[in-house]
């Protein structure tokens, strides 16, 4: 917006601030095109590669279009003159592909459907006569746009091409409301970034509807600048966090297990410093009666729930849990007292037999009990 206001009121910063961007809109161009390339020539070609290599191209197409209307070099190639707003109305739909493959693990959900394509063909045929329109007819249309504004048929044109933005804006954010806690959000700089990003597609779509409307000459170009700043955005974003994707996807991934799961009126933290209490302060592991029904009571949560807690979120069983402290507690026993007998040691911390002691340390460390003790033997 501030740009905007530069635009619109300084005619010295105009001529510099439009130069400047111009040459990143052009830079964005390349830029996107490249990525695009990029995607289209991978390997192994994954549907989610294909649909991010069409959101580069169809920018780009975007972009292009931008630059050669503000340079006036559409006038060396005025059949290009709007042939971006069919790609421009696909947008919102690869956009919502894009995103769904978040929430959806079943890829048969993710496909493309004719509804989705709809906008776009309306698009394509509204403007298919101004397409077949000689090359002069469309100068002489564009010169009339830059005097008395965009007639209103192309505005609706124009705007049906923009709806599907938002309609994905609004998929993205009202799933991320669904599926992912406001803590996790907070939490997570990879989720930040995603709604970031959409976010600044919506704004930019919303700047390009204001100026589209109330007749500002350098509307498409506002609306290019912040593509420019996405794409470049996104670059930066490629190189600092090659894995943004996986990470984003595995945090939903996870999210999703919590909405289902049966720790929602919980907090995990508290959780972890209950057990954290009970283990290390109470040692409760060194009761060869302990259960998982006599935990589940002092923790104050059902045996599902502990079960559920230790194995989605500690990732260990009631068993492993037990036999990791119960382990640490006997190494420092066979450490500094060399005078117990390992059978003495196995029964202190809680083993029920020397077998299962054996059998649970040599899985922990490697060695048996006997082999870890001649370490520290002068």
């Amino acid at each position: 917006m501030i740009l905007f206001y530069i635009l619109r009121h300084s005619p010295e910063s105009s001529i510099l601030m439009g130069n400047v961007t111009i040459h990143l809109i052009a830079f964005s161009a390349g830029l996107s095109f490249l990525f695009a390339l990029g995607e289209f020539l991978r390997t192994k070609l994954s549907r989610q590669a294909f649909v991010q290599g069409l959101l580069f191209l169809f920018a780009a197409f975007f972009q292009t279009h931008t630059y050669l209307t503000s340079t006036e070099l559409y006038r060396l190639y005025p059949h290009f003159y709007l042939v971006h707003l069919p790609f421009t109305a696909c947008i919102g739909s690869l956009l919502k592909q894009y995103f769904s493959e978040l929430w959806n693990e079943n890829p048969n959900k993710n496909r493309f459907s004719f509804w989705e394509l709809i906008p776009a063909a309306l698009v394509l045929g509204l403007m298919f006569p101004f397409y077949l329109s000689s090359a002069e007819d469309k100068i002489v249309i564009h010169n009339s746009y830059l005097e008395k504004g965009v007639p209103l048929r192309f505005q609706i044109i124009i705007l049906l091409a923009v709806l599907p933005i938002f309609y994905a804006a609004y998929y993205v954010f009202s799933h991320m409301v669904r599926y992912v806690r406001w803590e996790s959000f907070k939490k997570s700089a990879h989720l930040r970034l995603v709604g970031l990003v959409v976010g600044f597609g919506a704004i930019a779509s919303a700047v390009g509807v204001y100026t589209l409307f109330f007749h500002e000459r350098h509307g498409l170009q506002i609306v290019s600048f912040f593509i420019a700043c996405l794409v470049i955005g996104i670059y930066l974003l490629r190189q600092k966090s090659p894995e943004l994707w996986g990470e984003v996807q595995r945090i939903v991934i996870e999210e999703k297990k919590y909405q289902t799961s049966q720790l929602g009126a919980f907090d995990l933290d508290t959780l972890h410093q209950r057990l954290k209490s009970l283990m290390e302060t109470k040692k409760v592991y060194l009761d060869e009666t302990i259960n998982l029904e006599k935990l589940a009571k002092q923790m104050q949560m059902s045996e599902h729930q502990l079960s559920e807690f230790l194995n989605i979120h500690l990732k260990k069983s009631f068993f492993h849990l037990l036999n990791h402290y119960r382990i640490e507690d006997a190494k420092e026993l066979i450490k500094n007292h060399p005078e117990k007998n390992i059978l003495t040691i196995a029964y202190e911390v809680g083993f029920p037999s020397k077998s299962t002691f054996y059998d649970a340390f040599k899985r922990e460390l490697g060695q048996s009990p006997s082999e870890y003790r001649k370490k520290f033997k002068k």
